[in-house]
């Protein structure tokens, strides 16, 4: 009977990458083939001809250029300035699990777990500038995962060299996570992690561009099903990741669907 739910486990997996994950992924790949490189100056102009006939006016555009920032943020563990961060910081443990086996055998299992303590993101509007200084905002506040950050620094201290106030410093803004443990853990350490867009780093945008107060922001498309994409990443290697992701989706999905569909037919048989 287990053979047969894990079976039918791995067909919805395998049927989830097939249909929707290898779907999203064309999806987005149509998209960034799709659409023409806008100038600044051209999405501007758009934006300001449509508004006198629709002030909600909005526009999926693509937008090369550089990342800039009028007050770069400070990362708040390595002290770099950049456009962008996120900072989190994650308490490493080890719990000790006792498992019986079905012959009533007793053997001990340690875990390592990683949980998620706090996470900040830098406050500053990020830009998307061209080299005449032109340039359009883009949304961060609530999107940040959307955001193709590099990680720039994974660091781990041992639980007597972690100072907590690197953590727990009331003046920045963290979401914080509550981190329950049971009996026979041991406290490694904390690992801390940046994941930021470095100032001047170039920068492929795509998403729904809109008019607000004079200025040019560029953020999530209404439509759900539309990418929104901020990555250092050349359009070249967009375009490779998201076939890779195509194929990776499609064989990965009827992998995991033929495997489920011989396990239940064995659980069934057996």
């Amino acid at each position: 009977m287990v053979t047969v739910i894990i079976g039918i486990a791995l067909i919805a997996v395998g049927a989830y990458f097939v249909l929707i994950g290898r779907k999203k992924a064309a999806g987005d790949l149509l998209e960034i083939q799709f659409q023409q490189t806008k100038t600044i100056p051209e999405v501007r102009e758009a934006l300001q001809d449509m508004a006198d006939i629709d002030p909600n006016y909005r526009e999926l555009v693509e937008v090369k250029g550089t990342a800039a920032c009028d007050n770069p943020p400070r990362t708040p563990y390595s002290q770099k300035q950049v456009a962008f961060y996120v900072a989190e910081t994650y308490k490493v443990s080890e719990e000790t699990r006792e498992e019986r086996d079905s012959q009533g055998n007793v053997r001990t299992r340690t875990v390592k777990h990683e949980d998620k303590l706090s996470e900040e993101e830098s406050g500053e509007t990020l830009f998307v500038a061209d080299s005449n200084g032109d340039r359009i905002a883009i949304e961060t506040n609530g999107v940040a995962d959307k955001l193709d950050l590099q990680k720039t620094m994974d660091r781990f201290q041992n639980a007597n060299q972690y100072n907590s106030n690197t953590y727990m410093n009331p003046h920045r803004r963290y979401r914080d996570f509550n981190v329950s443990f049971g009996a026979g853990y041991r406290l490694l350490g904390y690992k801390q992690v940046e994941k930021t867009i470095p100032l001047l780093a170039r920068l492929y945008v795509l998403g729904e561009a809109y008019l607000e107060n004079g200025q040019i922001f560029i953020g999530p498309p209404r439509d759900k099903s539309k990418p929104f994409i901020v990555t250092t990443k050349s359009e070249e290697e967009l375009v490779k990741s998201k076939e890779n992701a195509v194929k990776l989706n499609l064989f990965g999905g009827i992998g995991c669907a033929v495997i489920g569909l011989i396990m239940v037919i064995a659980g069934i048989v057996g």
